[in-house]
């Protein structure tokens, strides 16, 4: 039996529109409620968009946060595909990611080498089990090796590492992917999307839940049969309005970003992570532009309220002011050039910052740190209420059909 009210789905970030269009792809009716004016405009738009291989999370000791975020990546394209269609051929990968080892990082390159030959392992036995799954439309069978020192040195100051890899990683430009994805939504029937209202709150009723919340027009509220909170920095206190305590541990963090446009000889070179600890990445996109971040001087934020501070809106919606975006830029692009020749040549064109939720109460050169461990997500559900919490961009679309499962066994029920 079909609900009589349609679906609400809380957030429209990359989780909140997935799981909308994958709820509409089966036939039910769907609200989408966002705080913003249009999808997919806070930290979905403003990270890396690197699709996680697992290779990052090689501190994790039980190896389940590399085999979570391997899954999410090879179910990334292919579910992608399912609600795109054709368009999804257009989103073209960064170059392939080196992996750099610092000098003081958490891990040896011989530790690290022997997680990477782990992940590249499990990543072989998931695409022999499921030939619908794929790495970005392909099926690779390594997916690292070590670098020689001689061709580090053609690209790096080497002075601070102790070796590197090149993998199969990429990232994807994730404005790209917003904009076919805020399409797919604005052309689907089944889906509402409400703009500008901010929810608040929700309550059980009679006929299920009351969402509250508050917009350009107001107070508004209305009743729904089934809830998807698939909020971001808001996810856990609207849980709380409901009676569900938040889990213990949370962690905000704002990270800035430098978006700038390359020097042509620099346009076709590896985009690079380094690892492990408090450090930052490259992302070297196919239009000609680059992602910088460098943590030491880009986090800017930390807090371990319920809710990131109001202050960190501005920078989270690309609202940064122009001395500060420029003092930024300097800093991230000065400390990037360090290490990574002839970054200094860029022209920044956008700075802006977005939210990292995560567990921990120590930053990632802590060994012992929470932050190493991203497996505190995926769905959780409540009687016709969903908390879906994605942990990284990576996992939203598998976690988008999860969530979908979950409703459509309230709705049959």
């Amino acid at each position: 039996m079909r609900s009589r009210l349609p679906i609400t789905v809380l957030g429209a970030g990359m989780q909140g529109t997935c799981v909308a269009l994958e709820l509409a792809r089966r036939g039910c009716r769907v609200r989408l409620v966002e705080q913003d004016g249009l999808p997919i405009n806070r930290t979905s738009v403003r990270n890396e968009g690197k699709i996680h291989l697992g290779l990052v999370y090689a501190h994790d000791p039980e190896g389940h946060t590399a085999d979570l975020m391997l899954r999410g990546a090879l179910h990334f394209f292919p579910l992608l595909s399912r609600w795109l269609g054709e368009a999804v051929q257009r989103l073209q990968p960064s170059t392939p990611f080196h992996y750099l080892v610092a000098d003081d990082s958490l891990l040896t390159p011989d530790e690290l080498e022997q997680h990477y030959h782990q992940v590249e392992s499990t990543c072989r036995q998931m695409l022999a089990a499921d030939r619908t799954l794929n790495y970005l439309g392909l099926r690779p069978d390594r997916l690292v090796h070590r670098l020689p020192d001689d061709v580090l040195a053609q690209h790096y100051r080497t002075s601070r590492l102790l070796g590197g890899f090149a993998t199969e990683e990429r990232a994807m430009n994730t404005l790209e992917v917003a904009e076919l994805l805020r399409r797919a939504v604005a052309n689907h029937p089944q889906i509402e999307f409400m703009p500008s209202h901010a929810v608040r709150a929700v309550h059980r009723c009679a006929h299920g839940f009351r969402v509250e919340g508050e917009g350009e027009a107001g107070v508004w509220t209305w009743e729904a049969e089934q809830v998807v909170n698939a909020t971001w920095a808001s996810r856990q206190a609207i849980d709380q309005s409901l009676g569900i305590e938040p889990e213990p541990g949370v962690l905000h963090r704002l990270k800035y970003r430098v978006l700038a446009h390359l020097p042509p000889h620099l346009q076709s070179r590896p985009s690079v992570t380094m690892v492990i600890g408090r450090y930052g990445d490259v992302v070297i996109r196919p239009d000609g532009t680059v992602y910088l971040s460098w943590y030491p001087v880009a986090m800017k934020g930390w807090s371990h309220d319920l809710q990131p501070p109001a202050a960190w809106s501005d920078a989270a919606t690309g609202k940064v002011r122009a001395g500060v975006a420029d003092e930024i830029a300097r800093d991230i692009i000065n400390a990037i050039d360090a290490w990574y020749p002839g970054i200094a040549e860029v022209k920044p064109y956008q700075v802006d910052a977005g939210v990292i939720c995560a567990y921990g109460t120590t930053d990632v050169d802590d060994a012992a740190s929470g932050l190493h461990n991203r497996t505190r997500v995926g769905v959780r559900s409540f009687d016709g209420y969903h908390s879906v919490s994605t942990g990284k961009y990576t996992s939203a679309p598998r976690f988008a059909v999860e969530a979908a499962d979950a409703v459509m066994a309230g709705v049959s029920s």
